[in-house]
């Protein structure tokens, strides 16, 4: 028992021991661990730049390790990256390593450690961690200044569609902050109590002077900001290729794509890299770059192509042979000998290109619409020939060449112009006249068309006329008309003359055309047929001549109506029997007259046909021709043109030759003949009327009382004023009270039938004389009658004639009439107006009779008894209307009253 206690005492010693030995080897630092850490910051570029050594090697002493480096942010728990470093380490190195931080460095602190373990074969009990260093702290906000508040990054540069992370410090926590991109506010999240960040996604370019971002605070009184320089994304160049044109430079090529430079930051760079010499060289442009040929003959070539800016690199290969990429140079001392009218010789040179070399020329020749294509061998000389070339025609001839054994491209074109010699015209003229005759002698105007460049072969001089007299074999004359003339006049006698017409060039004469002419005009009548006209202008048709024919010519005139005749014809062979007749002068509505000549085998022509026709009819188509002699007239006026037609002009030069080149026709459609007429003639009795109608508002009280007058007032009567009254001179205006009627007039009429005015005028009028009691007169006298015709119309608007029928006959006394002058006043007046008011509009027809006291003497119309005689009246008295039911028959005794006529039955009052 006590031997087993001495043992467990002893091992627990021992491990103790052991333990403490173990705890202090694991305390001691590794011999290999980092020291001297220390950190730098790039703000400009937002990195920490980290350096540190490792002590304790050996010299020359080199070991594979591994670095672990950690960095927090805000506070050292917050790790927010972990990475290990691996890389050899030498003796009395210093090490670097450098990290970018997508929160720009002034937004808050950075915490950064690191330990080491060695991972080296050669040692492999030192393969374990090392004690971590101690916590570096980066706090670039302590060297801030004084403001408010900054916003970071400053001047960043990043590519299109990048993230980027921008953030303001503010002094104060209370600072209320609002940060905009480009004027559009920002939404960002609190980073610390006086840091908030903005989270920027797939920045796009807005223009090459950056973009502008800038925060300010709630008073406004602060603004900072900063430019965010994005570029565009650095892209691979494209069609990279390398040739060359001598052996002995190399040419290379590219396309560089979109240019990433903007205002803070340069465009790409390229650098060329040649594998197998190990050689670089920077280009100096963006798009191509030079290589010198090794000089002891490399053929084979491997380029790198690298495109580099401030973000990123892009690179292209190229492996290709030398031989296999020769692009020659353009051919030189292009010349043409021994020109000919026909036929030229070519000669060219070419750049060498080295030793056993063989070139393959193409040249080509384009003249006159036709292309002659070679392909010529050549070393150091080139030569062509080429024949049946054309007389004075001009020719351009290129030449460019290619490398014969192993084609890659040809070289660029070399072009040279010649012109082939003249010669003498190849064809005779077309000829043709006109014979007229003139008081016993022929003029004949001698016509010939121009010949075509393809005929002339060089350019005519002048043209030859021989007349010869067949008649007088030993008379001939010789003419010579410069070109261009295309006619001339010839003044012939009877005689048969035979007429040549050749033209010349500057190296001789072409064939001779013939033509016979006689006294006779030839212009046999002959019976004129109708053509029709086409599309293409006329087809014309003769029957073919029984006798031997040289040809046939077709007459006509292009402008048939002008004092210009403007001459064509068309020349045939002689098995020919029909043509189609173009010209661009023919114009629709034109009658034009062909006449088909046959020439004989002596060439005398003579007429065959006659034909007329319209190339287009129209409907009472009308042309006119005016020739204007002042050259100086901009202007003419066609009068006498028909109302809505359709016209077509055209304005031509002319001179004594003959008429110039015929453009477009203007269209005129002239407007209707009555629409001027009607508007002269609307317009200015619009103008009257309207001047009527004014006038007429304007006066249309003057009219009202011209035309329409007011019915006078009687109370308003000129008469009034006047007549004096002798009771009462004060008094201007009657009144009921004032006057006593006098009379009234009874128109005696048929009922049931309607008598025109004469037959009223003529019909006996009873006068109802009522004579005051109360006044005395002093003597006898006439009184004076006056009748108002104004008021004899019917009581109401309509004109009928009513019938009114009368209350049969009472006794004077039952009307109530023997009383006062006074009283009969006050009844008549009761009386009257319950009458109106109980008889029928247009029944009642009321004729008022002014007078004064008594009818006049030799009135037919006095009452058959004896009443008073009265005075002179001197007033005028009232007008009345008497109802019939106010009548009695007069009383036989004498009475103060005045003697009343009753209306029979029957009788109607007015």
């Amino acid at each position: 028992m006590a031997l087993f206690s001495v043992f467990q005492t002893t091992f627990l010693l021992a491990l103790l021991s052991l333990r403490t030995y173990q705890s202090e080897v694991l305390s001691e630092p590794l011999p290999w661990a980092p020291e001297s850490l220390r950190v730098f910051i790039n703000s400009t570029h937002q990195c920490l730049h980290l350096q540190w050594s490792v002590h304790n090697l050996a010299h020359h002493q080199e070991l594979k390790m591994v670095f672990q480096i950690e960095i927090s942010r805000i506070k050292t728990s917050n790790v927010i990256w972990v990475e290990n470093y691996s890389t050899t380490v030498k003796w009395n190195q210093v090490l670097h390593w450098s990290w970018e931080s997508k929160l720009p460095l002034e937004c808050a602190k950075h915490f950064i450690r690191m330990r080491s373990a060695v991972d080296d074969a050669k040692t492999p009990e030192q393969s374990f961690w090392s004690n971590w260093s101690s916590w570096e702290e980066v706090h670039v906000q302590n060297s801030l200044g004084h403001d408010p508040f900054f916003v970071f990054p400053k001047d960043k540069l990043v590519e299109e569609g990048s993230n980027v992370t921008i953030c303001y410090v503010s002094r104060s926590q209370q600072n209320n902050i609002s940060c905009y991109l480009e004027g559009v506010r920002m939404q960002g999240e609190q980073l610390e109590p006086n840091v908030s960040v903005f989270n920027l996604n797939h920045v796009a370019f807005i223009r090459e002077t950056g973009t502008n971002i800038y925060c300010k605070g709630d008073q406004g009184d602060s603004i900072k900001g900063i430019v965010l320089f994005v570029s565009k994304v650095l892209e691979e160049p494209k069609d990279f290729s390398c040739e060359t044109q001598d052996l002995t430079t190399l040419n290379c090529t590219w396309d560089p794509r979109s240019d990433t430079g903007l205002l803070k930051q340069l465009s790409q760079s390229y650098t060329l890299f040649e594998s197998f010499s190990g050689k670089k060289t920077l280009c100096k442009h963006k798009s191509w770059c030079s290589w010198e040929v090794a000089p002891e003959s490399q053929e084979m070539y491997n380029f790198t192509l690298t495109a580099e800016n401030y973000l990123r690199k892009r690179s292209v290969h190229l492996l290709f042979n030398l031989t296999h990429r020769v692009h020659p140079m353009a051919p030189f001392s292009v010349l043409f000998t021994d020109v000919s009218a026909t036929n030229a010789t070519m000669t060219w040179k070419v750049h060498t290109t080295g030793n056993y070399y063989t070139l393959l020329c193409q040249v080509e020749l384009y003249g006159e619409g036709e292309v002659i294509q070679r392909n010529v061998s050549v070393e150091v000389d080139g030569k062509q020939l080429f024949g049946g070339l054309k007389p004075d025609t001009e020719y351009r001839a290129q030449v460019r060449c290619a490398n014969a054994n192993h084609f890659w491209k040809w070289s660029e074109w070399t072009r040279q112009n010649f012109t082939t010699a003249e010669a003498a015209p190849s064809e005779a003229p077309d000829v043709w006249r006109n014979v007229k005759s003139v008081q016993g002698h022929s003029v004949v105007t001698l016509f010939w068309k121009p010949l075509s460049k393809l005929q002339a072969n060089g350019k005519i001089l002048f043209y030859n006329i021989v007349i010869e007299n067949l008649d007088r074999s030993s008379i001939s004359k010789l003419l010579s008309i410069p070109a261009p003339a295309n006619g001339t006049e010839l003044n012939l006698d009877q005689c048969l003359y035979q007429i040549h017409v050749t033209a010349n060039n500057s190296v001789g004469t072409s064939p001779a055309s013939v033509i016979i002419v006689s006294g006779d005009p030839g212009n046999k009548e002959v019976e004129e047929e109708r053509v029709k006209g086409m599309e293409d202008g006329f087809s014309l048709s003769w029957k073919p001549q029984p006798g031997n024919v040289t040809g046939y010519i077709v007459e006509w005139c292009d402008h048939p109506r002008g004092p210009l005749c403007d001459l064509q014809w068309k020349s045939v062979g002689p098995t020919t029997t029909s043509t189609v007749v173009s010209s661009d002068a023919f114009r629709p509505g034109v009658q034009y007259n062909f006449r088909i000549y046959g020439i004989s085998t002596e060439r005398v022509p003579y007429l065959l046909e006659k034909k007329t026709g319209y190339s287009q009819e129209l409907d009472d188509a009308v042309c006119c021709k005016y020739r204007i002699d002042n050259p100086k007239q901009k202007t003419f006026v066609v009068e006498n043109l028909q109302p809505e037609s359709f016209y077509e002009f055209l304005v031509t030069p002319y001179t004594s030759v003959g008429e110039g080149p015929h453009g477009a026709f203007t269209k005129v459609t002239t407007p209707d003949e009555y629409s001027p007429i009607l508007i002269r003639i609307i317009l200015p009795m619009v103008f009257c009327i309207l001047l009527i109608m004014i006038i007429c508002y304007l006066k249309s009280q003057w009219m009202k009382e011209k035309c329409y007058p007011d019915i006078p007032d009687p109370y308003k009567s000129s008469v009034l004023s006047l007549i004096k009254s002798k009771e009462n001179p004060r008094l201007t205006i009657m009144s009921i009270k004032d006057c006593v009627p006098d009379s009234i007039e009874v128109l005696n009429k048929q009922e049931g039938t309607r008598k025109s005015l004469t037959e009223t005028e003529s019909s006996k009028a009873t006068y109802l004389y009522l004579l005051p009691t109360e006044k005395s007169y002093s003597g006898p006298g006439p009184c004076i009658c006056f009748e108002n015709f104004t008021y004899n119309q019917a009581a109401s608007d309509s004109a009928s004639c009513g019938h009114v029928p009368v209350a049969p006959v009472a006794p004077l006394s039952q009307l109530g009439l023997l009383t006062s002058p006074e009283n009969l006043l006050k009844a008549l007046e009761k009386n009257y107006m319950n009458s109106l008011g109980e008889i029928p509009a247009g029944e009642t027809n009321l004729n008022y009779v002014s007078q004064l006291a008594s009818a006049m003497s030799g009135d037919k119309f006095i009452l058959p008894t004896n009443p008073p005689e009265p005075a002179l009246c001197s007033e005028y008295k009232m007008q009345m209307a008497i109802p019939l039911g106010l009548a009695s028959p007069p009383s036989s005794g004498s009475s103060s009253l005045s003697s009343v006529t009753l209306l029979d039955e029957g009788e109607h009052y007015h």
